[in-house]
This record gives C-alpha cells, sequence and structure tokens, in this order.
C-alpha cells in the first residue's frame, strides 16, 4: 500500500461534523427510549408504585447504556488517535533516518567513503594552527585516457586507502574529487616540511591495481593558519595556489604558500581568460620558418610555428600559452585553426612554383588523442586540396613515452594515407631505439640542446654525430634544429645531416615575407 492509500484509510473527519453526529444518534435515540418506554409503561402498568419503581430502572438502564455509548465512541476515537500517532511516530522516525542517511550520503565521497568537500566546510569550523595539504596526482588525465575510467577509480581508491594509513590520530583526509584530496594536519608549522616529506614516501611503491602495477607521483601545496589566510577559502585558495605552482616545476614535490606565488597565477588566469577568444578575435598567426635541404641548398619544407599578439597582454610566448590550451581543452580548434591555416600556406607555394615543399605542424598529445583525429587531418586535407605527402605532423618524444599505446596506432593510420610523421625535440626525453622502431616515424629532429653541444673544434666529437648516425642507420630523415653557426653547420654536413633550420639561414617569418623569402633562397 503506498502513502497516500495509507494517509486515506487513518484519515479523520471534520471535529465539528463528528461532533453534530454523535449529539444527533444521541438526541434521536433518547427522544426515542423516553417516547415509548413511557407509553408502554402506561400500558401494562396501572399501579403508581409499580410505575415509579419501573420508571426509575428506565432512567437507570438509559443512564448506564448512555455511558456504554459514550465509552465506546470515546474508546474507538481514542484508539483511531492512538493508531494515527503511531504512525505518524513510524514516519516521522523513517523520515529521521532518511534524512540521517542522506546527509551520510552528501558529506560521503561516494568512490572511497571518505568525507567530502561540504563535509570538509562542516567539520573545520576551529582553524586555529590548522595547516591544509592539497594534495594532487601528477599526470592522471593520462592513466584515464590510456587504462579507463575504472581503472582511474580503482588506483583512486587504492591511493585514498595508502593516505588513510599515513594519518595521524589527530589528522583528517578528505577527498575533493578527481584526484585532489585535503589533508588536515594541526603539526608545527617548523614540522611541516617533515610531515609532508612523509606523506610523499607512499608513492615510493607501486599501487597494485588488479594485475597491474602502476607507479604514481604527487604534488602538495600548503597552506597555514593565521599566516596563509583566517578563513577556510583562503587557506584552500593559498594552497591550491601553491599546488599549481609546484606541479608546473616539479613531479613528487610539494611548495609552501608565498604571496609571490599569486602573480603568476594571476596572470595564467588572465591568459586563459583571453584564450578563449582569442580564435574567435583572430588574434592567432602563424610564422614559417625555412628547412634547408643540405645537399642541394633549396628549402625542402617550413615549419608552421604559432604565434599569440594579445591586444591586452602583448605578445606571448608559445610555452606560456599552449599548455594553458592543452589543459582546458582549447587546443584542438586551434590546433585545427593551425593545420588549415598551413595546408593553406604551402598550397599558395606550390601554385607559386614551389610544388616539392612540405610543411610541418606541431600537434598536441589532446588533439592526438581526440577518438576522430585522423578524421579530421584528412578533412583538412581534402578541404585545403593539399596532396598528403607535403603535410609533416611533428609529435615530441615526451608525448610518445607518455602515450604511447593510445597513439601509436593513429600515428600508423595517418602514414598509411602518406602523411610524414616526425619526432620533435628529440633529446629531451629518454625515448628508447624499440620506441623509435615500432612507431611510424620517417623524420628525427634533433633538439637545440644537442647542436649547442657541438664545439669550436671540430676535432672533439660530440654526441650529436652519433644521433645523426643512428637516425640515419634507421633510414629516417635528420633535421637538426636551432643551428646559429658556420661551424654547426659545417659539422652537421660532415655527418650528413639532411635538413637544417635556425636563425643562421631564417628566423621564423609571417606568411608573405616567407612567400618572398622562397623566390630569393630559391
Amino acid at each position: 500500500m503506498s502513502n497516500k492509500d495509507d494517509f486515506k484509510s487513518y484519515r479523520v473527519q471534520s471535529p465539528v461534523k463528528a461532533s453534530l453526529r454523535i449529539a444527533s444518534i444521541y438526541l434521536i435515540c433518547g427522544a426515542a427510549w423516553i417516547l415509548f418506554s413511557d407509553r408502554a409503561l402506561n400500558t401494562l402498568i396501572s399501579d403508581k408504585e409499580l410505575f415509579a419503581f419501573f420508571s426509575m430502572i428506565k432512567g437507570w438502564f438509559y443512564m448506564v447504556m448512555t455511558a456504554l455509548m459514550l465509552f465506546y465512541l470515546i474508546y474507538r476515537t481514542t484508539f483511531r488517535m492512538r493508531v494515527t500517532e503511531r504512525k505518524l511516530h513510524n514516519h516521522y522516525t523513517e523520515m529521521l533516518n532518511n534524512r540521517e542517511e542522506l546527509r551520510q550520503a552528501a558529506f560521503r565521497d561516494q568512490l572511497t567513503g571518505l568525507p567530502n568537500r561540504l563535509a570538509l566546510f562542516e567539520n573545520l569550523t576551529i582553524l586555529k594552527d590548522a595547516s591544509l595539504f592539497y594534495i594532487d596526482l601528477d599526470d592522471f588525465k593520462y592513466v584515464n585516457d590510456t587504462h579507463g575510467h575504472v581503472f582511474g577509480d580503482l588506483l583512486i581508491k587504492e591511493i585514498s586507502t595508502r593516505l588513510l594509513k599515513e594519518l595521524k590520530p589527530s589528522e583528517q583526509l578528505y577527498r575533493l574529487g578527481g584526484d585532489e584530496w585535503v589533508l588536515v594536519t594541526r603539526q608545527p608549522k617548523d614540522r611541516l616540511q617533515e610531515r609532508v616529506e612523509m606523506l610523499l614516501s607512499i608513492f615510493e611503491k607501486p599501487f597494485v591495481v588488479g594485475e597491474h602495477r602502476k607507479h604514481m607521483t604527487g604534488c602538495v601545496g600548503i597552506s597555514h593558519f593565521p599566516s596563509h589566510g583566517r578563513t577556510l577559502e583562503q587557506l584552500l585558495k593559498n594552497a591550491d595556489i601553491a599546488l599549481y605552482h609546484i606541479k608546473s616545476h616539479a613531479k613528487n614535490s610539494f611548495a609552501i604558500y608565498d604571496v609571490s606565488l599569486s602573480i603568476p597565477l594571476q596572470h595564467r588566469s588572465d591568459m586563459e581568460r583571453l584564450l578563449r577568444h582569442a580564435l574567435d578575435n583572430g588574434e592567432f598567426e602563424l610564422h614559417y620558418q625555412p628547412q634547408i635541404h643540405l645537399e642541394s641548398s633549396r628549402v625542402q619544407g617550413f615549419e608552421a610555428l604559432l604565434r599569440w599578439n594579445s591586444p591586452e597582454l602583448g605578445r606571448i610566448p608559445p610555452d606560456q600559452f599552449i599548455p594553458i590550451a592543452e589543459e582546458t581543452q582549447l587546443i584542438v580548434p586551434i590546433g585545427e585553426w593551425v593545420l588549415r591555416t598551413a595546408c593553406e600556406f604551402i598550397r599558395t607555394i606550390h601554385q607559386d612554383g614551389d610544388d616539392q615543399t612540405i610543411v610541418s605542424v606541431n600537434v598536441s598529445v589532446v588533439q592526438l588523442i581526440e577518438h576522430r583525429f585522423v578524421e579530421r587531418v584528412l578533412d583538412i586535407l581534402q578541404e585545403t586540396g593539399l596532396d598528403p605527402r607535403y603535410l609533416e605532423l611533428e609529435v615530441t618524444e615526451s608525448m610518445l613515452i607518455e602515450s604511447l599505446d593510445l597513439i601509436a596506432d593513429k600515428l600508423s593510420r595517418l602514414k598509411d594515407h602518406g602523411i610524414t610523421i616526425a619526432l620533435d625535440d628529440f633529446g629531451r626525453g629518454f625515448s628508447s631505439l624499440n620506441h623509435l622502431m615500432k612507431l611510424p616515424i620517417k623524420t628525427l629532429k634533433i633538439d637545440k640542446s644537442f647542436i649547442d653541444q657541438i664545439p669550436d673544434h671540430l676535432e672533439n666529437q660530440p654526441l650529436t654525430g652519433l644521433v645523426i648516425g643512428m637516425a640515419k642507420g634507421l633510414g629516417m630523415k635528420v633535421v637538426a634544429e636551432g643551428v646559429e653557426t658556420y661551424i654547426q653547420l659545417e659539422y652537421l654536413k660532415r655527418y650528413d645531416c639532411d635538413c637544417i633550420q635556425g636563425y643562421l639561414f631564417s628566423k621564423p617569418l609571417p606568411a608573405i615575407i616567407a612567400k618572398e623569402w622562397i623566390k630569393t633562397a630559391g
């Protein structure tokens, strides 16, 4: 039976109607009794004394029957009231239990069972001597991308369990969501460093999830009452600022908040706000740096380099705004614009007579893990009318290390369509020869750090020559980046480097100037 039916079953009439009903019944019954009993006595009994005796009995009988009827009516009414009261009490108790369950659910993280953000604000009313450790995992998004969200959830539970085991009795751990936790401790300020180092030690051993053993690291931002804030909101904000600072500089480390840390964060916030509208406002521009083929001394191609000229902030270096674009996923539409613009540019170069020139475009791992990335590249080639063999896509070495399994198939599909794959910034990371041999890489771009090692006296042999020889042995074309001196040029010629790019020949040029430059260089 539903609650609605329950309510109908014990619904009580209006008090006035119920009272009128009882009074009417009593009046009718009393009048009928008096009328008929008196007539019966007058007919049957003529003796006055006997008549008076029976009249007295009749009166007492009426009183007893009246009392019995009142008892029944009052008993039935109070019984119904008691039943109703019990039902209401049971419903009220059930509502209280449900309310407590809902409250517990509202203040608990459903995945880990830890107190959540609401519980943090509910429980932490006394901030005296409190410090907040804002904990965040390094590169957790790649775990979800490569292993799936189910694996990511199991990893979060495993890390939460390990964090709980490291808590001191006076400390509390809260999960804010995603891969973020807050630990509240009342350790003295001069012992915070010792405490956070102990906390970070949980990442020294791999986490076991099913059959997998996953190594993870994390960073911690720290704020302390009252020097870093007098409210919970201020402490959280400043701990987050410290966390952001350390994550941009190191992994598996920590930072204690300082006022100076807020300045770059505000600058970043301004950049993110303006970056969201930069594409629509036409604030981006591509510059093209020539790649010179050493044997023929001709321009073999151009590398497209993105530039952002913000009306409010001025010219922003790519290493500042590209990471923000990747974090906010803005790199996807920006990357499509870069690819389309670069393809259109090289098409105009072909139409002017240099029909063998290629264009190299850098792609981000955020673009590559998009499920329709290959299709979008092919669509842009079709829209611009560029033959796929004149497009070279550059991926970085660090990208391969982090997402090899996720992007290898896509790179192979692109190669099958005739697009060249280049490995950019080789030498910055720790790629193995096994990676290079498995992936469809046709071009190896040597990082400027290797070129800078080339000494003034060619009798000294830096590692650069060995790298060139290795790449040539694998059948790859080698492009040296950042060539700035003739000594470096002669060295690269000696080791049969295929192409070079750098300020020795040309800096990155706007499209109009690049078109004129190639005519002069040719």
